[in-house]
């Protein structure tokens, strides 16, 4: 995530808080015109996507040619979990082809990659053999997209053009209503991430040698920080309308655990804050963030 990305976003717009801020970036970071944001969120997505739909669709798909290759990798890798092999499976096309595609579209700037951090099986001898799950498994790396703006565009827009051209919203709208919250989550991980690089790192006086989010076969971690300094640092970033409790907590524990990771600092970010009882937590390692927080990345005066 590029931090300059979200301060011309919030200086452009000034939302009213930082949990409407990360609502409304991840719908229209990227998006280069003014939006009001004391409209209602329908109203919005009405005014700046639906109702100019024909020329955002001509600017943002011209490279594509309408080729359906590309428009299904890159819906794939908006709903999935950016994973190169689901993607790939997801949309219906070879590793091949898939990686074909994937570097059509990085030349022309709708992806990057997110590489994976899991190391290679380690054999004792040559012939050692796995558990067949464990043979098969493949690293992967993730993708990911440019902007929130071409993320939203892909995942909610695209699939409904047809419907949308024929002045037909109500599927788009049943469809975002149902899936939107869940889909800001990620928007809030990469916000949280920028967090521990461009603010936490220098509190804490640390270089950071590598950080984002961490997946194997077993485990997926939000965020996972390498600092120079030989420290790690481990995160969850939940993005839900309840408080975050105790049980994840140890749930962050446990995939600590099955990856043999005793981590220096724990961060807990939360959009509507913590339970009494992890408040209540005398766990030196612990730092908890709202929302709110992520202010410091907007340059806000």
């Amino acid at each position: 995530m590029n931090r300059n990305l979200l301060c011309d976003f919030f200086h452009l717009n000034l939302p009213a808080d930082m949990e409407q801020c990360v609502e409304l970036f991840a719908i229209f970071g990227g998006y280069t015109e003014p939006i009001d944001t004391d409209e209602p969120l329908e109203s919005l997505i009405r005014r700046h996507i639906l109702e100019p739909f024909e020329s955002h669709r001509k600017y943002l798909l011209s490279a594509l040619h309408d080729d359906p290759l590309y428009l299904n990798l890159l819906h794939a890798i908006a709903v999935g979990d950016r994973r190169e092999g689901s993607a790939f499976r997801r949309a219906r096309i070879g590793k091949e082809r898939g990686n074909e595609a994937f570097e059509f579209l990085r030349s022309s700037g709708y992806l990057t990659l997110e590489r994976s951090r899991e190391m290679p099986l380690m054999r004792v001898h040559p012939k050692q053999r796995f558990k067949k799950e464990i043979e098969h498994h493949r690293i992967s790396h993730k993708f990911r997209f440019a902007s929130p703006f071409l993320r939203f565009w892909f995942a909610f827009v695209e699939p409904f053009s047809k419907s949308i051209r024929e002045e037909n919203t109500h599927f788009f709208y049943e469809h975002f209503h149902t899936h939107f919250n869940a889909f800001v989550g990620f928007t809030f991980e990469e916000l949280c991430d920028l967090y521990i690089r461009e603010i936490l790192a220098p509190k804490f006086g640390s270089d950071i040698l590598d950080s984002g989010s961490y997946w194997n076969r077993e485990v997926e971690i939000d965020l996972l920080t390498e600092t120079m300094e030989g420290e790690t640092w481990v995160g969850e970033c939940k993005w839900t309308n309840h408080k975050v409790n105790k049980k994840e907590f140890h749930k962050l524990e446990e995939k600590c655990t099955k990856l043999s990771l005793i981590p220096d600092k724990i961060f807990l970010f939360s959009k509507r804050g913590f339970s009494n009882e992890l408040n209540d937590m005398k766990e030196k390692r612990l730092y908890r963030f709202y929302a709110e927080d992520l202010s410091l990345l907007t340059n806000r005066s």
